[in-house]
C-alpha cells in the first residue's frame, strides 16, 4: 500500500475530484449498510436474503456500490467497505486505485488525514458470481429508473422502453402516475408505450399505437415496426393502427429533417457571411485577392484558444465561462492588427496586380499556417462556457444545440454591426467614397492610402470574429482557415461584388444547398456538385446577384 505523497500530480487530484462530484455523497441506513456487506457472506442463502431487501428498500444512491461489486472493485474491510475508484497517477510513471468509502462516497483516510491509494487489487476483494451478476444487472436497472441524477434517470427509462422489458411496466405506471417533470414524464409515457404494443393486451396495444403515432418520435418507430413485421397477434385493427402510426412518424420525422436541415445550412452560412463579410471588404471593394483570408479566421481561432487558457490557468475557476467575452474583442483586435501590418508591409505594393496578390497573399497563409504550427502545435481543443453546453429542445426530435443558435445570433450581430460602421460612420463614409472613385475622393482630401489600411484591416477583424465562435463547436489547427476560404470566395462572386445583401444571400444560400445536398451525396462531391450549380448560375449573372458599381466595374 502506498500513501500519496505531496508532490503527487495535479492532474491525479483533478481526476479524484471529478469522479467524487459524479458520486453523489449520501446517507444510509445501518440496515440498508449491513445488507450491502452481506453481499460479500459465504452462505448463499444470505446473499440471496440481501438482493430482496435491495430490492425493497434500495434506492439509486447505492447503484455505485452494486457497480463495483460487480466489477470486482468491491472490498470489505474489517467492516468497511470500500471501492476502488478508476486508475489515477499519483507519481510519474505509476497509476494506483483510490480507495473511496462506499457508504459515503468519500475518500478513505489514512491516520495522518491523508487519501490512502493501493497499487494492486486485494485478493479479498468481493464480486458477484456469473448466476448472481444477472440479479445484480436487473436491480441495477429497477434502481437506476428512480436515479437521482436527471439525465442517467431518463436513460434508464428510455432503455427500459427499447428492451420492452415488460417486467418494469408497473414501475414505469406508478412513476408515471406521480407527476413528474416533463422530460421524465414523456420518457415514461413513451417508453410503456413502447412496452405495451408489444406485451399489452388489444386495448393497450391500439392505445399504444395510437399515442406513439402522435408523439412522432423516430424511438416510437421501432417497436411499432417490430410489431408490424411479427404481425402482432394477427389482427387487423391492429395492424392497422400500427400502419397509421408509422405513416404519421414518417410524415413528422420527414418535417423534421427539413427543419433541422434548413438549422444546419443556417448555422453554416452564417459563418460563411461573416466570413465573406471581410472579404468582400478586402477582395470585393479593394480588388485584393487575399487568400490568407481563411489565415486571419484562423488567427482569432487561436486567439479565442489563448484567451481561454489564460483565465483557466491564471483566474479564479469562477470566471471562466466570461472569458469569451474578452475573447471576442481580442480575436478582432489581433487579426485586425495582423491584417494592417500585412497590407503595410505587403499588399500596398501589389495594387492593381491581382495575379501578384494572389501569389504574395498564398506565401502569406503558408507563413502564418507554420508559424502558428510551431506556437501551438497541430490540433487543439478550447473548452466552451458553460452557457453554450447543451441543446433547446422545441418539439419531439427537434433539438437545437445552444452553440449553433448563438452563432447565429452573433454572426446576425456582427453583420448589423458592419451595416451600421459602413453606412453610419465616417469611415464607413470614406471607405464608400474611395471604392466609387478614388482619384476624385483623393483631390477632395480623402486619405485614401489609410483609407486602404484600415478597410484591409476591418475585413480581416471580421474574419476574426468568424474564428473566435468556431472553436465553440469544433477543434482548432493551423489549417483550418484552408477549409473555409474557398466558400467566402464562392460566396462573394455568388453575391456580387462589394454587396452586402449578396453577402448575405450568397452565404445563406450557399450554406442551405451544402446541407441540403450533402445527405445524398458524400461531402467531397457534395461540394463539387455545389461549385458546379455556381458556375452555371455565373454564365447566366456573370457579375453575381448584385453587380457593382464601384471603381472595379470602371476598371
Amino acid at each position: 500500500m502506498f500513501l500519496v505523497s505531496k508532490n503527487s500530480t495535479v492532474f491525479s487530484l483533478l481526476i479524484l475530484l471529478c469522479l467524487l462530484s459524479s458520486m453523489t455523497s449520501y446517507a444510509m441506513t445501518e440496515s440498508l449498510q449491513q445488507t450491502l456487506i452481506n453481499l460479500g457472506d459465504p452462505d448463499k442463502n444470505i446473499r440471496q436474503q440481501s438482493y430482496g431487501t435491495l430490492m425493497k428498500e434500495g434506492d439509486a444512491t447505492i447503484i455505485p456500490v452494486l457497480e463495483a461489486f460487480i466489477s470486482g472493485l468491491l472490498e470489505n474491510r474489517s467492516g468497511l467497505l470500500v471501492i476502488y475508484g478508476p486508475r489515477v497517477q499519483v507519481e510519474k510513471g505509476r497509476r494506483e486505485y483510490p480507495l473511496l468509502d462506499a457508504f459515503t462516497g468519500k475518500p478513505v483516510l489514512d491516520p495522518t488525514g491523508r487519501p490512502i491509494y493501493t497499487e494492486n487489487l486485494s485478493s479479498s476483494m468481493i464480486r458477484a458470481n456469473r448466476t448472481e451478476r444477472v440479479t445484480v444487472l436487473d436491480l441495477i436497472k429497477i434502481l437506476s429508473l428512480s436515479h437521482f441524477d436527471t439525465e442517467k434517470r431518463i436513460a434508464a427509462i428510455v432503455a427500459a422502453g427499447d428492451r420492452s422489458d415488460a417486467t418494469l411496466a408497473p414501475i414505469l405506471q406508478k412513476q408515471l402516475q406521480a407527476n413528474l417533470e416533463k422530460r421524465i414524464s414523456d420518457a415514461l409515457a413513451e417508453s410503456l408505450a413502447a412496452i405495451r404494443i408489444t406485451h399489452g393486451s388489444k386495448s393497450e396495444k391500439l392505445q399504444a399505437a395510437r399515442f406513439l403515432g402522435e408523439t412522432g418520435s423516430a424511438r416510437g418507430a421501432l417497436p411499432l415496426r417490430h410489431a408490424l413485421a411479427n404481425k402482432t397477434d394477427n389482427d387487423a385493427e391492429i395492424m392497422i393502427a400500427v400502419q397509421d402510426a408509422l405513416t404519421k412518424i414518417d410524415r413528422y420525422q420527414k418535417l423534421i429533417g427539413f427543419i433541422q436541415d434548413l438549422f444546419s445550412g443556417l448555422s453554416l452560412g452564417s459563418i460563411l457571411v461573416l466570413m465573406a463579410l471581410g472579404l468582400a471588404v478586402i477582395f470585393g471593394l479593394m480588388g485584393v485577392i487575399n487568400m490568407a483570408h481563411g489565415e486571419f479566421m484562423m488567427l482569432g481561432a487561436f486567439t479565442a484558444y489563448v484567451v481561454s487558457e489564460i483565465f483557466k490557468r491564471y483566474l479564479p475557476p469562477g470566471i471562466f465561462n466570461y472569458y469569451f467575452l474578452c475573447a471576442v474583442p481580442a480575436a478582432f483586435l489581433i487579426s485586425a492588427l495582423a491584417g494592417l501590418f500585412c497590407e503595410w508591409a505587403l499588399i500596398r505594393h501589389l495594387y492593381g496586380r491581382p495575379l501578384e496578390t494572389l501569389l504574395a497573399t498564398w506565401g502569406l497563409s503558408l507563413v502564418l499556417i507554420q508559424s502558428v504550427r510551431v506556437l501551438f502545435g497541430d490540433t487543439l481543443s478550447l473548452t466552451p462556457p458553460e452557457w453554450f453546453v447543451g441543446s433547446w429542445e422545441v418539439s419531439t426530435d427537434l433539438v437545437f444545440p445552444i452553440n449553433r443558435l448563438f452563432i447565429i445570433i452573433f454572426c446576425a450581430l456582427c453583420t448589423l454591426l458592419f451595416y451600421m460602421i459602413v453606412q453610419k460612420t465616417k469611415l464607413g463614409l470614406l471607405l464608400r467614397s474611395t471604392v466609387q472613385d478614388r482619384e476624385t475622393s483623393s483631390s477632395l482630401g480623402v486619405p485614401t492610402r489609410r483609407v486602404d489600411g484600415l478597410t484591409f484591416a476591418l475585413g480581416t477583424g471580421l474574419a476574426g470574429l468568424a474564428g473566435c465562435v468556431i472553436p465553440l463547436y469544433d477543434k482548432i489547427n493551423p489549417s483550418m482557415g484552408q477549409g473555409y476560404v474557398v466558400d467566402s470566395f464562392m460566396v462573394v462572386v455568388l453575391g456580387g461584388l462589394g454587396k452586402l445583401a449578396g453577402v448575405i444571400i450568397g452565404g445563406v444560400g450557399l450554406g442551405f444547398l451544402t446541407k441540403f445536398i450533402e445527405p445524398f451525396l458524400q461531402a467531397v462531391y457534395g461540394k463539387a456538385l455545389v461549385l458546379g450549380m455556381i458556375i452555371v448560375f455565373l454564365q447566366w449573372r456573370p457579375a453575381g446577384l448584385f453587380p457593382s458599381k464601384g471603381r472595379l466595374v470602371d476598371e
